[in-house]
């Protein structure tokens, strides 16, 4: 098939640390070409990619600095949004050529309107929690070949938006070895902030006695500094930043187990598939998705407070390591996914 991906303009292919959107995105080109489709991909910057790059913009939005005394607020929303105009004039000025689209934007919504008078169908996927506002907007129409990444993300939308499927985030097993003899520590990993409390992962390693490695970008402040910075020791408590490459890899093979404190309703976690695929069991808290990608008792352990985590660092020698890495292999790798994806496909096609 000739299949067109949309990504946001926010960073490039390959992406690196953060950018979990991106990554999917990627893995989901990377498999299509694998199968022998012919995939072109629509984004800004330079991306590296086999597939065909269309440019719409010369520079990504993070690599743009936007001086506040000179420059309204609003710029990079402004220029997203004239992202995603151009790329509606593309999906016009192209309609019929290919048989699907990829649209990955966190507008996506955006296109609805659109996608009324194309022949082509448009199938988003929703990577962001829902709310109220977007709930609403989604509920207005019949069809909306929208893809959300678990079923726990669709519960703000209380039944009232017709979704075309759940199809879970994926991975590539080659990049993520498997490792049945960890090191002498707990991992931490993601976003330096509040909603994912990394404070009391450090919280319930103190209470266990073990110790404890963070690592995260995107550092939101005060918090950092009010709530976490204070307990880095650099003894039991260790703070080394953003990882990424092979940094990262050795961080999650090597961790006993993988900490997911989330306060938010999370809806998927991506670094919980990449921890197991390693062999590195999570602990988390039920929020989001935490119950849909990790098999309590299994592959982990789901609980409701620090006392849980506690308990369940106490006890996760009961866990398999390869039970881990084969609930991925089963559920979560980019060839799994892409079947998702075909099989949604097929379902909007017959709706068209």
């Amino acid at each position: 098939m000739k299949i067109l991906v949309v990504i946001p303009p926010f960073i490039t292919l390959p992406a690196a640390g953060h950018g979990g959107t991106e990554r999917i995105a990627e893995g989901m080109i990377n498999e299509f070409l694998r199968r022998g489709h012919e995939v072109t991909l629509l984004g800004a910057g330079n991306n590296k990619t086999e597939a065909k790059y269309i440019q719409v913009f010369p520079k990504t939005i993070s690599e743009q600095k936007f001086d506040s005394a000179f420059v309204e607020q609003s710029r990079p929303l402004r220029i997203e949004t004239a992202y995603i105009a151009k790329v509606m004039k593309y999906l016009v000025d192209h309609d019929g050529e290919f048989e699907v689209v990829f649209n990955h934007m966190r507008g996506n919504f955006l296109m609805l309107p659109l996608a009324n008078f194309l022949k082509t169908p448009i199938i988003s996927t929703l990577h962001l929690p829902l709310f109220d506002e977007v709930v609403d907007v989604l509920s207005q129409f019949e069809i909306t070949n929208m893809v959300t990444i678990s079923n726990a993300q669709r519960k703000p939308a209380k039944g009232k938006v017709n979704f075309l499927a759940t199809i879970y985030n994926g991975l590539n097993l080659e990049e993520l070895p498997f490792n049945e003899s960890p090191k002498n520590y707990f991992f931490y990993m993601g976003a330096i902030g509040e909603h994912k409390s990394p404070h009391l992962a450090v919280e319930a390693c103190k209470l266990a006695h073990v110790n404890l490695t963070l690592a995260g970008g995107k550092i939101r402040e005060p918090y950092f500094s009010q709530k976490v910075k204070p307990l880095i020791d650099n003894k039991q408590i260790k703070f080394v930043g953003e990882v990424q490459g092979v940094q990262r890899v050795e961080l999650l093979k090597n961790a006993k187990g993988l900490l997911m404190p989330i306060t938010w309703e999370e809806p998927f976690g991506l670094v919980m598939i990449e921890a197991m695929a390693c062999g590195t069991p999570v602990i988390g808290f039920n929020h989001g998705a935490m119950s849909e990608v990790v098999s309590d008792g299994k592959t982990g352990f789901v609980v409701q407070d620090i006392q849980g985590m506690v308990r369940a660092i106490g006890k996760l020698s009961q866990i398999s390591r390869q039970a881990c890495r084969e609930l991925v292999k089963e559920k979560f790798t980019y060839q799994k996914m892409v079947d998702e994806y075909l099989n949604a496909y097929e379902k909007a096609r017959k709706k068209q």
